[in-house]
């Protein structure tokens, strides 16, 4: 039998894992470098960049979004113990590899006079405080033609409070808790707490 030693074993594998996608790589890129701008000097000298899953496309999903009429009004817990004002606009069913789920969709009402559009995701998965962030991460979902929406799961991060940039971040509703895992997009902040 043929033995190699571990190390060629780990190239071997390692050799397998299909390229970064370039839309997918520029998208990191910009969001590292965004945490980054925003960061005091002190924090950006500490910053050791942002963890993410291996790209998979399989967590790139298109759903109808389910729209509520008229929108229901709510208050998100934000992270400094204050609320935000938002409304329930409508609902998405995803079928991802770990798992289905009904996802609330929101807009944030501070918010809606500068990003009308804007449709805000927050989900906290299985992961949650071990390799995701504790209380959630977040997605910003794509329109396209037909009342579908584009999740894109890869591109899930974390809110500002992960890193330390503010302290309005919104929680994520319960409604919005998934039983299984996420394994797709930022992982839980390098040095971060969960």
């Amino acid at each position: 039998m043929l033995r190699l030693p571990i190390f060629f074993l780990a190239v071997a594998v390692l050799s397998c894992t299909p390229p970064l996608p370039e839309g997918e790589r520029r998208w990191r890129e910009g969001r590292e470098e965004a945490v980054r701008g925003a960061m005091t000097p002190e924090q950006a000298a500490t910053f050791r960049g942002i963890q993410f899953f291996p790209y998979r496309p399989e967590y790139k999903v298109r759903a109808l979004l389910q729209p509520l009429v008229p929108p229901q009004p709510l208050s998100i817990a934000a992270s400094d113990g204050s609320i935000r004002p938002a409304h329930r606009v409508g609902r998405v069913e995803v079928q991802l590899p770990t798992g289905r789920a009904v996802l609330a969709v929101y807009q944030l009402d501070d918010i809606r006079d500068r990003y009308p559009d804007h449709l805000f995701l927050p989900f906290r998965d299985a992961l949650a405080g071990k390799e995701t962030y504790g209380s959630g991460r977040y997605l910003d979902l794509v329109r396209l033609a037909s009342g579908v929406v584009e999740l894109d799961f890869n591109r899930a991060y974390n809110p500002d409070c992960a890193f330390g940039l503010t302290g309005r971040c919104p929680m994520t509703p319960e409604e919005n808790w998934l039983p299984f895992p996420v394994p797709a997009g930022e992982k839980l902040p390098l040095g971060g707490h969960p």
